[in-house]
């Protein structure tokens, strides 16, 4: 949309995510070791603009050597990362698949958690005093739901879902019992990661939550209204007067047929017509 003249910039950056030598996405340029280093990574971040933390608590599935059920920081480094980009006014999000990562984040204050997969040892284990914690510190978790119908994960992911006995259907459960303990759930789609999360795979993550329970209404917000809180945009994620008009026009009531999303007629961004 920048290369089109439609923006004159993105409407949310982050920069490389924050990672240990060689950890999570190290190829990205954000490397860190330390606490020295990684409050200076976050201030490197504000210095260019950011406008959001993203930090890897844990492993990931697509960075060969890295293990997504193992931390990659401390609660004391996460505090660190997190105290200092608070004090420069920027939220944090931490990557984090494993239970450990995500006990870490939380005891850090992290704004918001991705993927959030409970991964310990060779299972998950949804403990109820870290969901406790993450309803009562609202924090924003996004499980990055979504993907092609049909698609056959990537060799990596299939050795994760073989090695920690989960599915796709798994998860789709446990984030419905999530949302029915109370935990803040919005979408987002991890688009872009494998060939079956390709762009525009988002609506895709919207109908899985209402798979896992979510009630239309709710699972529409998490993508739009509360989406945009999240990412401390107000002029977005809602239809109001000085909102953007930020527009996805479908066949039919999403409220009565969530998969009308899936057939989009046409999409205005900010009022001008892109579809």
């Amino acid at each position: 949309m920048v290369a089109t003249g439609l923006l004159s910039r993105p409407s949310w950056r982050a920069g490389p995510p924050i990672t240990v030598p060689r950890g999570h996405c190290w190829n990205m340029g954000g490397e860190a070791s330390g606490l020295d280093e990684l409050r200076r990574a976050v201030r490197e971040r504000a210095e260019r603009g950011a406008d959001l933390v993203k930090i890897m608590a844990s492993g990931g599935v697509n960075t060969p050597g890295t293990d997504p059920a193992a931390s990659q920081f401390t609660s004391e480094e996460l505090t660190a990362v997190v105290q200092e980009a608070h004090t420069l006014g920027l939220p944090v999000t931490a990557h984090a698949h494993s239970l450990e990562s995500i006990r870490n984040a939380l005891t850090a204050g992290v704004d918001g958690i991705e993927h959030c997969s409970f991964i310990a040892g060779d299972g998950m284990v949804v403990d109820s005093s870290v969901v406790s914690q993450l309803v009562s510190s609202r924090t924003a978790v996004c499980p990055t739901l979504g993907m092609v119908p049909g698609a056959t994960p990537p060799p990596a992911v299939l050795e994760m879902m073989r090695r920690t006995g989960t599915d796709y259907a798994t998860r789709i459960r446990v984030f419905g019992d999530l949302y029915r303990a109370g935990v803040h759930l919005i979408s987002g789609s991890d688009a872009g990661i494998t060939p079956g999360k390709r762009h525009g795979i988002l609506p895709e993550a919207i109908i899985a939550l209402t798979t896992g329970g979510m009630p239309p209404s709710l699972a529409l917000a998490s993508a739009t209204s509360e989406a945009a809180t999240a990412c401390r945009l107000p002029a977005k994620g809602r239809i109001l007067p000085g909102h953007d008009a930020d527009l996805l026009v479908v066949p039919g009531n999403p409220l009565e047929d969530i998969t009308a999303l899936r057939n989009p007629t046409a999409a205005y961004l900010m009022g001008t017509s892109v579809r």
